[in-house]
């Protein structure tokens, strides 16, 4: 009896998924997420969009496309002019607080270096088979963190190339931290060969 109720244990015991993951298939690609986030659908206009709600309710989206967006080509600087600064609500104004930025009296004749007060950096990794940018604020939790890459198939100056972005705004610590794992585990079966 001691022997068949011990066998019974260890079989419910080796049978219990101890991932704390799941695998999700947008059919372009499969994604390995935390259990506790769960798919949020978006209905795109030009491309294929839809993305996830994290355990802490921050919505990260992906967009699939000829259009989709690279935050580093447009990059944007944390200098704010006097009066535009003055038009910022007390929410905005508290968020600025602990970033670096710089308010100005007149932007064209204020005297800075731009490259200071960029508001991403960003680093050249691969997601699959591909070269991506994983982009993240300068300031932590103040801007856009994911990635972006360039093209998924095909190129040349005057083609259309299908490009993939994957953002989440103003993201926690461990919750950048764990959308970064999950990018990297990015399938592109679609795309690789």
């Amino acid at each position: 009896m001691r022997k068949t109720l011990s066998i019974l244990i260890l079989l419910l015991i080796l049978s219990c998924d101890k991932s704390d993951n799941k695998t999700i298939d947008y059919v372009a690609f499969e994604i390995t997420v935390p259990k506790s986030w769960s798919e949020y659908e978006i209905n795109g206009i030009d491309s294929y969009v839809s993305g996830l709600i994290t355990d802490k309710n921050d919505t990260l989206i992906f967009d699939l496309g000829w259009y989709s967006p690279d935050l580093t080509k447009n990059p944007e600087l944390l200098v704010f002019e006097e009066s535009e600064y003055a038009e910022f609500t007390t929410e905005q104004k508290e968020k600025l607080k602990g970033t670096k930025h710089l308010v100005v009296a007149d932007y064209t004749s204020a005297d800075f270096q731009a490259k200071d007060y960029l508001k991403y950096v960003f680093e050249i990794d691969s997601i699959d088979c591909f070269e991506a940018k994983f982009i993240k604020p300068r300031n932590k939790g103040f801007g856009a963190s994911g990635i972006y890459i360039d093209s998924l198939k095909g190129g040349g100056p005057n083609s259309n190339k299908t490009r993939l972005s994957f953002y989440g705004n103003n993201l926690s610590d461990s919750t950048q931290v764990e959308f970064f794992k999950a990018l990297k585990s990015i399938k592109l079966t679609k795309y690789c060969e």
